[in-house]
């Protein structure tokens, strides 16, 4: 344990220009901490040393505090690579342009149902690094949740394409919130959805064409859809049928291939083919008790009427 050395002369005259215990020590040179807070009172108490101009409360209690970072300082695009600014921060620099605590999409103040309400600030163009204030908006929970860009979603309000304008068919549409994606027209678009459609080529196919995920096509196509671009998928049970057929057909004729192999088989077949993933094979397989090649063996002596 260190030990301080000081005489009582010395403590009475730091404790004389000091205003608190604190002071004291630092002009003793005596590390701040709580026991040598302690020791320190205990002493000036000890020898009598006046301590009645201490101050009984904080320094700076009542007075303005100097903030280092103004709100012009905050409401800037950062450079990459920076951290996050935090969102009460945002919210104050915003409070001092006059932006009103209120959610910008239902108009809900600070408080609901007699409890405060946290509101969320919004980065429209979902790039937290773009703090300029027309990139900014407070929105209460509920309407901050069903934006494009809440929550990791990761996309820019453009990442999901508009699709029903221009009428010409050939604007691009930046995949700029997923470094893989790659632009893609309008008519590129729906000629991929139709080859899917038409078993040409699978789902997964196509996105990687793209190089998009296929839950993103399928909300891209969902997007088409709405906007009458693409006639809503007729039903498909009577080709899921026929193809859980020819899966199981082949996969009897060839019990000692694996899926990815059953899927080339049923993709040279005669015709134009059947286009099925290697994983749709295993699941569809998998279902009708195929998915060994003893079961198939199995399935097959039965067939034969061989014990």
């Amino acid at each position: 344990m260190v030990r301080y050395k000081y005489t009582p002369e010395a403590l009475a005259a730091a404790a004389a220009v000091a205003r608190n215990i604190t002071e004291v020590m630092r002009l003793l040179g005596v590390r701040v901490s709580g026991g040598s807070h302690a020791h320190i009172s205990r002493q000036l108490k000890r020898f009598g040393i006046d301590t009645s101009h201490f101050m009984r409360q904080a320094p700076n209690k009542g007075r303005s505090g100097v903030r280092r970072t103004t709100s012009a300082q905050l409401l800037v695009v950062l450079p990459e690579g920076s951290r996050r600014t935090p969102g009460a921060r945002l919210k104050w620099a915003l409070g001092t342009l006059g932006v009103p605590q209120e959610c910008e999409g239902c108009g809900i103040g600070p408080v609901w149902r007699g409890a405060p309400l946290i509101l969320h600030v919004d980065h429209i163009n979902g790039d937290f690094l773009d703090n300029r204030p027309p990139n900014l908006r407070l929105l209460c929970p509920n309407c901050h949740s069903q934006t494009a860009t809440y929550a990791g979603r990761r996309k820019r309000a453009f990442d999901i394409p508009s699709l029903a304008t221009p009428t010409d068919g050939e604007e691009r549409h930046d995949g700029a919130a997923s470094s893989d994606r790659r632009p893609a027209t309008r008519s590129e678009i729906v000629d991929l959805v139709g080859r899917v459609d038409a078993q040409q080529v699978t789902a997964l196919e196509a996105a990687r064409q793209l190089g998009w995920t296929p839950a993103y096509l399928h909300k891209v196509r969902r997007r088409l859809e709405q906007d009458g671009v693409l006639k809503a998928r007729p039903n498909r049970s009577w080709r899921s049928a026929a193809r859980r057929d020819a899966v199981i057909e082949q996969a009897l004729a060839h019990p000692d291939a694996g899926p990815k192999r059953l899927s080339g088989i049923l993709r040279n077949l005669p015709g134009e083919g059947c286009r099925v993933s290697h994983g749709t094979i295993s699941t569809l397989l998998r279902e009708a008790g195929l998915n060994t090649v003893e079961a198939r063996r199995s399935r097959l002596r039965e067939l034969a009427g061989v014990a």
